[in-house]
């Protein structure tokens, strides 16, 4: 048997061929290999530089398509958009047109339906002009039945005629031109006596003087603005004039005396500031001034505290 020597150097030879060959195929292999792994480098480049240049071309070829059909949108959108608001503005204005009209139709329809049932009772009013026309009347002929009154004359009484005395006729006198006076002894001729008419001849009856009507006294008329106590002034002491806010139709020192003497509340609250000023000997002359204008005629009374609280009690009554 051969020993691990021999057999080990009859192998040799054949190890070192084998390393050859494994060497060259070694080698050939790694070759190949390196220009496989080149050559795939150089396409992967090509293919990567490729299509990079092809999309950028697409992206400018893409943004350029998109701008301009954006831009030919954007034109057909303003002039779609131009011709939708001309509808749109003509559809409102008839819109508006027939709104109105319909809103003016039914309007005149409601002004038309009222002003058949309007129907506006004066019967207080008339009820309260009626009644100030009779206090006016019957005021007017109380100062004429006073007037008449002082005007009523007295009668003179006649002087009787004492039935004993007769009235004496005198006897005309003879004309001494026509009457010869004779001597003593000798007819004595009558002379004509003239006739003489009977109107001529003075009576010596009494006359009795007729009455003769005196004229009427003239009336005694007083200046306003003289007066100085047209009613007891009230306790102003702790009157603080403040604003007040009058409502339309109510009583203020614009109403006139008469009209508030009219409305018994509203009189009420007048003589419960001006005490007396109806007992006032000259309030006939005033009845028909309103308080504001009795200011101007009695400042001193009739100041701005007075009228602060007669118009604070009248406005919360409705006329």
């Amino acid at each position: 048997m051969l020993s691990r020597v021999e057999k080990y150097k009859k192998l040799r030879p054949y190890k070192k061929i084998t390393i050859i060959v494994g060497a060259l195929f070694l080698s050939i292999s790694l070759g190949t290999g390196v220009k496989t792994a080149l050559a795939d480098q150089d396409i992967q480049g090509l293919l990567t530089n490729w299509f990079n240049n092809k999309k950028a071309e697409s992206v400018q070829e893409i943004d350029g398509a998109v701008a301009s059909e954006t831009d030919r949108l954007m034109k057909s959108l303003e002039i779609d958009l131009q011709e939708e608001m001309k509808n749109a503005q003509n559809e409102l204005a008839n819109f508006t047109a027939s709104q109105k009209q319909s809103r003016l139709e039914a309007l005149q329809a409601y002004a038309n339906n009222l002003k058949s049932n309007m129907k506006i009772d004066n019967s207080e009013q008339e009820a309260a002009v009626l009644a100030n026309l009779d206090a006016i009347i019957n005021q007017a002929k109380a100062q004429m039945d006073e007037q008449a009154a002082e005007l009523k004359l007295i009668p003179i009484p006649i002087p009787e005629m004492s039935q004993t005395e007769e009235p004496v006729v005198s006897t005309p006198t003879p004309n001494p031109e026509i009457t010869p006076v004779h001597g003593s002894g000798e007819n004595v001729e009558q002379a004509p006596i003239k006739e003489t008419n009977p109107e001529s001849i003075q009576s010596t009856e009494p006359t009795v003087e007729e009455p003769v009507a005196s004229a009427p006294p003239e009336p005694v008329i007083v200046d306003i603005y003289s007066v100085s106590n047209w009613f007891t002034m009230p306790d102003l002491q702790n009157v603080t004039v403040e604003e007040l806010t009058i409502a339309s139709g109510a009583f203020s020192i614009n109403s006139t005396f008469s009209d508030i003497m009219m409305n018994p509340k509203a009189r009420q609250a007048m003589n419960s500031v001006l005490r007396g000023i109806e007992n006032h000997p000259e309030f006939h002359q005033i009845q028909y001034k309103s308080i504001e204008e009795m200011s101007r005629v009695a400042p001193s009374q009739f100041n701005e505290k007075v009228l602060y609280l007669l118009n604070k009690s009248l406005s919360a009554i409705t006329i």
